[in-house]
């Protein structure tokens, strides 16, 4: 499938939009474009209506639209700029099954996976306030890539800003997906034996604060990298830990009373989990492994969901992802955004990721 993706930084919305989308159907080789997929800073949605007009007098009066609100847009070639507007295209020559999703209301995104088939790849952009496991009992078991929205951004679907929990699109064509973890496991796996809530209160059977505890007498982990510990739960209770599957689960604090861990999210007891340390290199290794895997055949497009904690912030340096995918995979049409969470497989169903890059790429 033809695609090509560009970023314009300009400040008007009208011109950026212009911009962007001359660019990505000049780099496709297309005078117009089926669907427009797009990630704008917010600036760009508070005038949605501008935006989108603009779009398809560029790309085409019956292009589809969807995207979100991000702190960040790249392409290959100009990812060294991460602050500022920015409003990235991804125009692709094939047609999608776009839908909205509210908690209350889940049959047009089923409706839009059933109608693209099986095998079908989602993308979604979600809401930050969003019920995520609603979503997620939504989405079922189709393969998903996709990402929080900038806070005080939006969702952006059809010709205006949608209010909704989630919107996105579904496309029939071959795809593949990838998720790199900046987390790295320390330590051994352990048992969650006991929680509550959002209380993780034992870990084989100890109070789970000794867990942490015991961490310090690891080489290199003093006071100050403890700040970088999270936790690495396996996608469902009774699986054992993977360092290639699992989920990661921020620390919040410590209940000195209960000897207890607050977690961000719940981890239900039979969980196995490890704890894990934010690692730039192990990042680096973590997503050229998941790069391996894509190899061949070269993706003909591409949409990398990518944390806002990771980039300048993780590496010290901009860009270093998507040179390491270009290097990787090629040269394709692909597209980054900056998200406040991740979703992405996560076992045999799709999971909610932090501190993470997920990768999807088309093959049709």
């Amino acid at each position: 499938m033809r695609a090509g993706a560009a970023v314009s930084r300009a400040e008007d919305v009208r011109l950026a939009a212009r911009d962007a989308a001359t660019r990505a159907l000049d780099a496709a080789g297309l005078d117009e474009a089926a669907c427009l997929i797009v990630a704008a800073t917010p600036e760009h949605l508070d005038e949605a209506v501008e935006l989108c007009e603009a779009l398809r007098d560029a790309a085409g009066a019956n292009a589809q639209i969807v995207g979100g609100a991000t702190s960040a847009a790249l392409v290959p070639g100009d990812a060294e700029m991460e602050d500022g507007p920015a409003l990235g295209v991804l125009a692709l020559a094939q047609r999608a099954e776009l839908f909205s999703f509210r908690s209350d209301a889940p049959d047009e995104l089923r409706a839009a996976a059933q109608k693209a088939g099986p095998g079908a790849l989602g993308i979604v952009f979600a809401d930050p306030e969003a019920p995520v496991q609603r979503l997620l009992g939504a989405l079922g078991r189709v393969r998903v890539a996709g990402g929080g929205v900038a806070v005080e951004g939006g969702l952006l679907l059809d010709h205006d800003l949608a209010y909704a929990h989630a919107v996105g699109a579904f496309f029939p064509a071959p795809g593949r997906l990838a998720v790199a973890q900046s987390h790295q496991a320390i330590g051994k796996p352990l048992l969650v034996t006991r929680s509550e809530g959002r209380a993780l209160l034992e870990l084989d059977s100890r109070p789970a604060m000794e867990a942490l505890a015991s961490l310090a007498e690891q080489p290199g982990l003093d006071g100050e990298a403890l700040q970088f510990v999270a936790l690495g739960v396996s996608p469902r209770p009774g699986e054992p830990f993977s360092v290639e599957d699992f989920v990661s689960v921020p620390l919040l604090g410590i209940d000195e009373e209960r000897g207890a861990l607050e977690t961000g999210a719940p981890i239900p007891e039979g969980h196995s989990v490890s704890f894990t340390l934010r690692d730039g290199m192990g990042a680096r290794r973590t997503l050229q492994q998941a790069l391996d895997k894509l190899r061949d055949p070269r993706p003909s497009w591409g949409l990398y969901f990518d944390c806002a904690s990771r980039g300048t912030t993780l590496y010290g340096v901009p860009g270093l992802d998507l040179r390491l995918i270009e290097q990787s995979l090629g040269s394709f049409p692909l597209l980054s955004m900056r998200t406040s969470f991740e979703l992405g497989p996560a076992g045999d169903a799709t999971g909610v990721h932090l501190f993470t890059g997920v990768l999807a790429v088309g093959d049709g």
